[in-house]
Formats: structure tokens, C-alpha cells, sequence
């Protein structure tokens, strides 16, 4: 779609638009269809969007906190000290982004926050490749939620599996996380290079 010449945010409802029409006709051919669709749109209702509202206060906080990083004084020695170092690193930053979101989430810190962080820090620094690059290379972000063992879904799912969240996070995890950045990488710099 952006090759096409539209905006990103055009292009990712476009996009988005496209999926769903595209799933809601696959499914009209189902003999059911009227009663599925009709139940599906009642449970988004109900146990979709409404619980969603559940996490405003989130977003809503994780914007102030991006708002306040901004301006301070550490964004500012971050930017100085880090960003020159970053432009060194050209496209080697497409392996780097989502190795440091990772690695902040193993540390506990949500993927949203240090992606939120990063994304100030990079912004503001000199880097070479291309933003769009930078953009999909915070894919990172979804990666964090597949090794991190303070990430809900990992809790829940050791928790059902009676192992600890360590084990679910890094043993189970791992190696597709790894293939995972891998394949990620290679797609996002062939795809923006």
C-alpha cells in the first residue's frame, strides 16, 4: 500500500479494511454464515471492545510518560551519548532494535514503554537507513512477548502447564523467537533496501 503512494496510517486501515473483507467473504461461503457472523459481532461486542476500555488508562499513561521522557534531561544524555553510536551501526540496527527490546523486557520492562523509549531515542539520532526500516524493525516488540516470562500469556500458559514462566518463555519459546528475528530481519531490510 505505501508503495502505491498512500500514507502509512491510509495504508495500514486500507490494509486492515482489506483483511476483514476479504475474511468476511471466505466465510459467507459456510452454510452457517448468518448465525456466525451474527454471534462473532456480539462477542467482539461484548468481550471485545468494551474490554478493551480496560486498557485506556494504560495507553493513556504510557502517552504522559512518553510526552515527560521526551523533554528530560535523560532522553536528552541518551540521545547524545547513544545516538552518534547508532548511525554507526546502519543496517545492523534492524538486528539491534528488537535484541534491546528483548533484552528490556527480560528485565521486566513493558515492550510498549521501551519501544516508546527507543523510538525517542531514534528519532533524535542520525541514523541512515531508512524509517520505515526502523518502524518495522521494532517488530521486536512482538518478539518481546513471546521470551518474556513476565508477559501475561507466558504466565498463564506455565501456570496451565505447571512450569514456571522461564522455562515457557525461554526453553518453548526460544528457538522460534530466535528463527523468528532471524527471518524478520532478512524480510524487513529486502523489503525497505
Amino acid at each position: 500500500m505505501i508503495h502505491l503512494g498512500l500514507e502509512s496510517m491510509t495504508a495500514v486501515t486500507v490494509a486492515g479494511l482489506m483483511v476483514v473483507a476479504i475474511w468476511l467473504v471466505a466465510l459467507k461461503k459456510r452454510p452457517a454464515y448468518p448465525q456466525v457472523l451474527q454471534e462473532g459481532w456480539q462477542s467482539y461486542i461484548r468481550q471485545g471492545m468494551l474490554s478493551g476500555a480496560k486498557l485506556a488508562p494504560f495507553f493513556i499513561a504510557i502517552g504522559y510518560f512518553s510526552n515527560a521522557f521526551d523533554g528530560s534531561p535523560v532522553a536528552l544524555a541518551l540521545s547524545k551519548v547513544v545516538g552518534p553510536n547508532l548511525s554507526h551501526l546502519s543496517w545492523g540496527l534492524l538486528f539491534v532494535i528488537p535484541v534491546v527490546i528483548v533484552l528490556l523486557a527480560l528485565l521486566g520492562i513493558h515492550p510498549l514503554v521501551s519501544i516508546t523509549l527507543l523510538g525517542q531515542v531514534l528519532l533524535t539520532s542520525q541514523v541512515t537507513i531508512p524509517t520505515l526500516a526502523i518502524a518495522l524493525a521494532l517488530v521486536g516488540g512482538a518478539l518481546s512477548y513471546l521470551v518474556s516470562p513476565f508477559e501475561g500469556a507466558i504466565v498463564l500458559i506455565s501456570d496451565l502447564a505447571d512450569v514456571p514462566p522461564t522455562t515457557v518463555a525461554i526453553k518453548y519459546n526460544g528457538w522460534f523467537g530466535l528463527w523468528f528475528l532471524l527471518l524478520s530481519t532478512v524480510v524487513i531490510y529486502f523489503f525497505t533496501n
